[in-house]
């Protein structure tokens, strides 16, 4: 039986035992968390962002010495976009990527996601026996290290070099773009696509395949301008 759990402005259809204890353990206009859907949407979308931005960082170190502000642009958007879906913040030099992310309320959605997935560990490991528990035990700490990298990983983009951090009222976009190097475009590109993608990846499988088709197949119609312009990451291993 397909289900529908309300809660945002587009609600999806959800198969499933995964989805059906979700149903069932949330009240109907449950203000408290945001709904699973949306947070592991917002979660896709940061992932597909990442993968973008690193193949832009690429690109242009690829044409050329990076010599002018406009070759730098996909490193700035890295770290401003970076500080803006952590924070909110958005400082100057900022393009509609990066106000698109600080709208996302990520650390909000990575919260939500986790949350759900420990009331269905729970409430799976009193039922599981033998092997069974051995591998939701697994599958928790993947999606545990995964609910930290993604977060962490973001923080590094900004704070590695020592030239801004999460805590000021604004990027440094102007020091930023002074202080650049091919060494640091790629160390971003490298945690983009080594951290940031894993991390996000993992989470949203720790919900099944089957929630995973459904989210991207979702974020495919709805933000079909942020799909990966092509494969930079091999899909992280289902736990």
């Amino acid at each position: 039986m397909l289900k529908v759990i309300a809660g945002t402005s587009s609600s999806l259809v959800m198969p499933g035992s995964y989805d059906s204890y979700v149903a069932n353990a949330l009240p109907f206009g449950n203000s408290e968390r945001r709904q699973l859907e949306l947070c592991l949407v917002t979660i896709l979308r940061v992932r597909y962002w990442s993968e973008n931005i690193a193949l832009a960082i690429q690109e242009n170190m690829d044409k050329g010495p990076v010599l002018t502000d406009i070759k730098k642009g996909p490193y700035l958007e890295a770290r401003l976009g970076a500080k803006a879906v952590l924070t909110g913040k958005v400082g100057g030099g900022a393009n509609i990527n990066v106000y698109n992310l600080a709208a996302l309320q990520l650390r909000g959605c990575v919260k939500d996601a986790e949350s759900y997935f420990n009331e269905y560990y729970k409430a799976e490991l009193n039922n599981a026996v033998g092997e069974q528990r051995g591998q939701l035990k697994v599958q928790k700490s993947f999606v545990d290290n995964a609910s930290v990298d993604i977060i962490e990983s973001l923080a590094d983009l900004v704070e590695f070099d020592g030239l801004d951090n999460t805590m000021d009222p604004s990027p440094r976009s102007t020091l930023a773009l002074s202080q650049y190097t091919n060494a640091k475009a790629t160390y971003i590109k490298r945690i983009l696509l080594e951290r940031t993608v894993p991390a996000c990846n993992t989470l949203i499988g720790g919900f099944g395949a089957d929630k995973k088709r459904q989210i991207e197949a979702y974020a495919a119609k709805t933000y079909a301008s942020e799909l990966p312009k092509s494969p930079t990451q091999k899909e992280d291993v289902n736990v």
